[in-house]
């Protein structure tokens, strides 16, 4: 490699090494063409082949230590930029985990309250529901017809409540942020799991099959054998 003095500029040492690339790539174009036109047709075409094959050789190892030193401070430049990158992006990587972790459960705990709510309705409409069909029960013994009827249509109301009522909670919505519902298995006893579900077989027991099957059911499927929970993922978007 050649010297570099003080005082010169990085025009000025850049300048041969542009000059001694320029040099290679005319070189290996050339040769690409001699060979082109070169034919071995008789022991002295071999020859001579032969020698340009060693030629060929020469040049290649040329091109390889010029580039060589080139790839090797290219490859550390790249290395350390990566390493810099992953030292900025792993804190917010972990800043990014620890609060998705914290809004999930969150909102897991306020579905939790509202599931609670729901079941509580449920609880207070079955009791309703059999007091006043037992309200119903004596209009009718006793002859009150009237009574026994709106009795019913009350029962009626409250069987449907029972059934169907749910609690709907606030929902927090903010522009740029989603959840979305997701399912992770949780235990699995493969005695118990049957051969297919749907038409999809998933034995051998395959939980990403199992997975989006209970992803297409909204989590409603039950699958002996298997045991899973709903969990709320976050995302966002910059």
């Amino acid at each position: 490699m050649e010297k570099i003095v003080a005082g010169t500029s990085a025009l000025e040492c850049a300048k041969p090494a542009i000059a001694a690339e320029t040099e290679l790539d005319r070189e290996a174009s050339m040769i690409e063409l001699r060979v082109q036109r070169m034919a071995v047709l008789n022991d002295t075409d071999y020859v001579c082949a032969a020698e340009m094959l060693k030629e060929i050789k020469a040049t290649q190892k040329k091109v390889t230590e010029y580039w060589e030193p080139l790839r090797v401070s290219a490859k550390d430049a790249y290395d350390r930029v990566l390493s810099r990158k992953k030292d900025m992006i792993d804190p917010l990587k972990s800043a990014e985990d620890i609060l998705k972790s914290k809004m999930t459960a969150y909102s897991d705990e306020q579905e939790r309250k509202r599931k609670a709510q729901e079941e509580a309705l449920r609880k207070l409409a079955e009791a309703e529901l059999e007091k006043k069909l037992a309200e119903a029960t004596a209009a009718e013994a006793s002859g009150d017809t009237e009574a026994a009827s709106s009795a019913m249509a009350e029962a009626e109301v409250m069987d449907d409540v029972s059934v169907g009522g749910s609690v709907s909670a606030p929902d927090v919505k903010v522009k740029g942020v989603s959840k979305s519902k997701t399912w992770k298995i949780v235990g699995v006893d493969a005695s118990h799991v049957p051969v297919e579900i749907n038409g999809m077989v998933i034995r051998p027991v395959d939980e990403k099959a199992i997975l989006r099957i209970i992803k297409a059911s909204k989590g409603t499927i039950r699958i002996p054998g298997v045991i899973y929970e709903e969990t709320t993922q976050i995302s966002a978007r910059g």
